[in-house]
């Protein structure tokens, strides 16, 4: 893989300031990126042949192809005469990836994904008065929130984010001490009874550890390019989107 990864990145990919993406990999699978498709359909063909001397092959089943627009665009790639199927968006590490990038979208599933593991140890755990308050909050920090902060530190946040992680966590909190909307205690009150942070105070310092981690990588890596550097051309029309560093102290 190496091999050819030194044969692609010397290829047109997709330009941040001085630098240039053309490749990402993660074990076995590799992302190709490019400006256009005919840019892309090269780094795919040299990919395709680089491969090939080394006896690997490219499934064209399981290779996908995506656009990034806030219009769907037509992405029309072949390898070996197979057509290679475009999608407006798929799973990948139990995160979905969308042409648009809709972030509201992907915090919204992983809350639900996490308020119907909650929902679960209802019974179990939460209205189990033999278990202390601080054991259940220690069991919501291993089993829930995880799932509602999985990549957290990677994404942007927007109002609507933030405000989607703290309802969901209030209402698993709110289980644990036993406090109803009705009691009228506030939410600062039920997070010093459980001794929990708020998650997106949780979150920040995450985000704030893996910025300070890409501190100490090399200019090269392309996390620091992605970090660092910003794509050419003019902005579209209407407000600005929510950047990752915007509630961080990046130079």
């Amino acid at each position: 893989m190496d091999e050819i990864i030194k044969k692609v990145r010397g290829m047109r990919g997709y330009k941040m300031g001085d630098k240039e993406i053309s490749i990402l990999c993660y074990a076995d699978d590799a992302v190709l990126i490019a400006e256009n498709e005919d840019d892309l359909q090269r780094l795919l063909h040299q990919f395709n042949l680089t491969a090939k001397s080394f006896n690997m092959i490219i499934s064209a089943s399981k290779t996908k192809c995506m656009t990034t627009s806030k219009t769907p665009l037509r992405c029309k790639l072949e390898v070996d005469g197979k057509s290679i199927q475009q999608e407006m968006k798929f799973k990948y590490l139990g995160i979905e990836i969308s042409s648009y990038g809709d972030v509201e979208a992907e915090v919204r599933e992983q809350a639900t994904k996490a308020a119907r593991i909650a929902g679960c140890l209802n019974d179990t755990i939460w209205r189990n008065k033999h278990i202390g308050i601080e054991a259940k909050a220690r069991i919501y920090k291993a089993t829930v929130r995880p799932i509602m902060t999985y990549t957290a530190e990677t994404r942007p946040e927007t109002t609507k984010t933030r405000r989607l992680l703290e309802t969901t966590e209030m209402k698993v909190l709110r289980r644990i001490t036993g406090k109803t909307l009705l009691n009228r205690e506030r939410s600062e009150n039920v997070r010093n009874m459980c001794k929990v942070d708020s998650i997106n105070d949780w979150v920040l310092n995450r985000k704030q550890e893996w910025n300070d981690h890409i501190n100490r990588m090399d200019d090269r890596r392309i996390v620091r390019i992605a970090r660092d550097k910003y794509p050419l051309g003019r902005r579209s029309v209407g407000r600005p989107r929510k950047r990752w560093n915007d509630n961080l102290n990046v130079p």
